[in-house]
């Protein structure tokens, strides 16, 4: 990774390729574009075509998860919201997420920590099917 600040001008990382503790440190310091959005990023865990990856957005003490993976789309099993909420690109598109999609920051930021040790997805989360 170039730099910090790069880092946290980025919306996607190819997890294989930056520490963990790069990742966490630039979703933790991200400012979102308005006050009431999260800010999302995508996570791949490598390059290769159809690589799985874990969509994942801080909201303050709440967060968002959704794992794509061979065409699937998980969501987390303890998961609440029963309307899709607002989360933006650091640049400041659009990118609302699926309800049932928010947890805990905290269980997106082990989620996150554990997609970057293991490159899989992540076992600290239940996962449902989208």
């Amino acid at each position: 990774m170039a730099s910090i600040e790069d880092a946290r001008r980025r919306t996607g990382y190819d997890v294989t390729e930056a520490t963990v503790d790069d990742v966490l440190s630039a979703l933790r310091s991200a400012e979102p574009p308005t006050p009431d959005a999260g800010i999302v990023w995508w996570l791949y865990a490598g390059r290769k075509p159809r690589t799985p990856y874990l969509v994942a957005g801080l909201r303050g003490a709440r967060g968002s998860l959704t794992w794509h993976e061979n065409g699937e789309t998980f969501l987390p099993a303890n998961g609440v919201g029963e309307e899709p909420v607002d989360y933006c690109s650091l640049q400041g598109a659009h990118f609302p997420q699926p309800s049932g999609s928010e947890v805990s920051a905290e269980e997106v930021l082990r989620a996150v920590r554990e997609l970057c040790e293991s490159q899989t997805r992540p076992a600290c989360v239940s996962w449902k099917t989208a």
